[in-house]
This record gives structure tokens, C-alpha cells and sequence, in this order.
């Protein structure tokens, strides 16, 4: 789509619009549902109504080569970035990635994932969850001085022992776990190209084999693990291969961990900077449950979503899109569209609306959201009970990027007076 086709335009790989992108969406959503990517072919979606509809249209795919080859559509070899033949490693993991399959072989995936998901499952998780949160929380204040690293020191290892416990991932090999899924994920964003391209393959690389690694072993001794359960799952008396368990675990890794971390980054820094809904979780007025869905809906961790037509006649908000179109919806935008939700600019804690997108929607919808729900809801009733006076330190620092929102550095305030690290926990 370009300018001629008469649509307003958005960049997408712009680094301005990374650092701040609410109030271009605010602009483009009013003008119209539909814009086009400037220097590029996607097809942008800016309102809440037409993501909410691309996602459950089954016209619609994440990808398109199970159905057509490039050349049948007109779209260049190794496009998009992430299915680009020379990227070896990234190949490999996008082959089984649940996120890049369709039916049937995502149903079947997917349904072998689930029960680990369940809101049932993940509710028996609780009470070991916040105890990890507090015995990760004492160590960040303990090691931070006057501040605590909220990203690195404690959301970081919070997120990934929990995915990391759920899977069977020997803590010997966790430290490499969140360099390499940075550089992994770094693939996924608008107009990645080059070198990072190729480090995000040699990254996937190398975290398939260490995957690829515990893959054997649960075949040689079974655990009692989620890993050990996808290697010893059946359906239809069939089971999955070492490549389709590798990359299942690959991708509950990496989404398990970034997503839940920039999340509650996000969420953290929204309330450090309006005191008064904060008040209201450290009173008990709101409940951290109810606030949960205005965390998401505010400032999301994805901001991305991309699907492909697939089939004739498909028209959203007026324009149509041909077999082939790359469609590309904005999660951040349709989370803030008037339509909607009522002052969408405003952070609001009692809000409670889950009708937000940041999980995504239809087959596609997040399965880890109960658990990514349950590990921000633990980090919200913490801090309200040992920082009521939550305060930044400093100003934070952004990631890169815009496809996935959060911080790289995000320093609290920490609580003052003698002892501060062991009886701000002992209460």
C-alpha cells in the first residue's frame, strides 16, 4: 500500500515513534482505521474493532507458505525477516513455532501445551510464586543501595524461574537464557535486516540445541516437568518429534519470560507516575487482580501482531485487501481507541476492562496469559505491601524498538532505615 492509494502513512521502524508511540496512534486512528506502512507493503489497523475482528477471521493467517509459495503472491524471498531460508536457526524454530503455524498442526500443538496453562493449573502456582517474588525482591533491595533494578534485579529472574520451573530448565543453564532470547527476538522487529538479522539467527542456534539437548535427555529419563510432558505427549497415538518439543520450548521461553517482564516494567513505571491509583492498590481500594487488566491495557508488551489474506474479498474498515496483503495490527493503538474504552489515555486501576488485546485474540490468543496475569497480580500486591511510597529512582531507560514495549532499566526508590532489606520482608 503506498501513498498514492491515498491512506495516511506511519513508519513503523521509526525510532521516535518507539520511544512514544500513543499520541501518533491517537492521530492515525481518528483519521482512519486503515493506514498504510510508509517505505513499506503492510496494511496497518489502528482501531479496536477491526483487531479484535482480524484476529478471529479465519480468511486471515500469521503465515501464508502453507498455502501459497512467495512467488504465487508477489512477495519477495525472505519476506518477512523471520521466514528468510538463509537464516538457518531461525528457520528451524519458526518451522514449529505455535505462533507461526495454522490448523490442524496448531490445534494439535496447541492442545498439548494447554493444560499446563489452564487457569486451574496456574492458580496452583500461587502460593510458590510469591514466595519466589518475595525471596527475589529482598535480593534486589539487599543488592541495590539506595535503589532497586526492578528489570534486571528482580522482574527478569522472577519471570524466567517460574517458566524455567514449569519447563525443567537446569538452573545451570538459565543465566544464558534471557541474552540469547533478546537477540532472538530482535528479528521480529520492523526493518531488521543484516547484522542483526544474523544475530538473531546464530542466537536461535544456539538456544534450539541447548533445548534440542533436553530434549534427549527426558527421552533417555523421563521427568516430571512440561518438557518431560511434551516429550512423552500422544495424540491420536502419535507423538512429537524432537524438533516440535524443541521449538514449543523455545517459544513458551521467550514469550513466557519478555513479554511478562516488559509488562509489568511498563505497568510499574505507569503507576510510579500517577501516585494516586497506586494509593489505591496499597489501600486496598482496587484490588492487584482488577488492576492487572489496565496494566496490559495501557502500555502493552507487544505492540505487533502481523497476519496475512488468504483468501479473496476480505475488506476491513472500508479498504480492500487482496490475497496476499500484509496486515499489521496495532495492539498499543486498539488499546486506546475512544470507541472503546472510555478516556483511553487516562490510567485508571478500577478500569478492570479485560476486553483489551493485549493477549492477542483467536486461535492465536496468548496461553500463557493466566500465568502472565498471576505473576504481574503477585508483583503488584508485593510492592503494594513492602514500597508503599513507590518511587522511580531516576528516569529509566527504554529498549529498542517498537514491537516489543518495555524497559531495558527501571530503577525503584528503595525503602529507607536501618535493616530496610530484612524487615520490609518479614512483616
Amino acid at each position: 500500500m503506498t501513498a498514492e492509494a491515498g491512506l495516511p502513512e506511519l513508519r513503523l521502524d521509526d525510532p521516535a515513534l518507539a520511544l512514544d508511540p500513543y499520541p501518533v496512534y491517537a492521530a492515525l486512528r481518528e483519521a482512519a482505521p486503515v493506514v498504510a506502512e510508509a517505505g513499506g507493503e503492510r496494511r496497518i489497523l489502528t482501531r479496536h474493532a477491526e483487531v479484535s475482528a482480524a484476529f478471529r477471521d479465519r480468511r486471515l493467517g500469521r503465515i501464508f507458505w502453507h498455502r501459497y509459495r512467495h512467488e504465487d503472491l508477489g512477495i519477495p524471498p525472505g519476506e518477512p525477516a523471520w521466514n528468510d531460508p538463509r537464516l538457518a536457526g531461525i528457520a528451524a524454530f519458526e518451522r514449529w513455532e505455535l505462533l507461526a503455524l495454522e490448523p490442524p498442526e496448531h490445534t494439535r500443538l496447541r492442545r498439548l501445551v494447554m493444560e499446563a496453562f489452564t487457569p486451574r493449573a496456574v492458580e496452583a502456582l500461587r502460593e510458590r510464586v510469591a514466595t519466589l517474588a518475595e525471596h527475589l525482591l529482598a535480593e534486589a533491595i539487599a543488592a541495590g543501595g539506595d535503589r532497586i533494578a526492578l528489570v534486571t534485579g528482580y522482574a527478569e529472574p522472577f519471570s524466567l524461574t517460574v517458566i524455567c520451573d514449569l519447563l525443567g530448565i537446569p538452573e545451570s543453564e538459565r543465566d544464558l537464557l534471557v541474552p540469547l532470547s533478546h537477540r532472538i527476538v530482535a528479528i521480529y522487529e520492523p526493518g531488521v535486516r543484516g547484522e542483526r538479522a544474523a544475530d538473531a539467527d546464530a542466537a536461535a542456534t544456539t538456544l534450539r540445541e541447548l533445548i534440542l539437548a533436553l530434549v534427549r535427555e527426558r527421552r533417555r529419563r523421563p521427568a516430571d516437568d512440561l518438557l518431560g510432558a511434551l516429550v512423552a505427549a500422544r495424540v491420536d497415538g502419535e507423538g512429537l518429534t524432537d524438533d516440535q518439543v524443541a521449538a514449543t520450548a523455545m517459544v513458551l521461553l521467550m514469550a513466557g519470560h519478555e513479554a511478562t517482564v516488559n509488562a509489568t516494567g511498563n505497568g510499574i513505571a505507569a503507576l510510579a507516575a500517577h501516585p494516586a491509583e497506586w494509593a489505591r492498590i496499597v489501600s486496598g481500594t482496587v484490588d492487584p487482580r482488577i488492576a492487572v487488566e489496565e496494566v496490559l491495557r495501557y502500555d502493552p508488551p507487544l505492540q505487533l501482531f502481523e497476519r496475512w489474506v488468504l483468501e479473496p474479498g476480505v475488506t476491513i474498515g472500508g479498504t480492500e485487501l487482496p490475497v496476499g496483503a500484509r496486515v499489521a495490527m496495532l495492539l498499543g493503538s486498539a488499546n486506546r481507541d475512544p470507541r472503546r474504552f472510555p478516556e483511553p489515555d487516562r490510567f485508571r486501576v478500577e478500569r478492570g476492562d479485560a476486553g483489551h488485546v493485549a493477549f492477542g485474540g483467536g486461535i492465536h490468543f496468548c496461553l500463557g496469559a493466566p500465568l502472565a496475569r498471576l505473576e504481574i497480580e503477585t508483583t503488584l500486591r508485593l510492592l503494594a505491601a513492602r514500597l508503599p511510597d513507590l518511587a522511580l529512582a531516576d528516569a529509566p531507560e527504554r529498549r529498542g524498538g517498537l514491537q516489543f514495549r518495555g524497559f531495558a532499566r527501571l530503577d525503584l526508590a528503595a525503602p529507607r532505615g536501618p535493616g530496610r532489606a530484612a524487615s520490609s520482608l518479614s512483616r
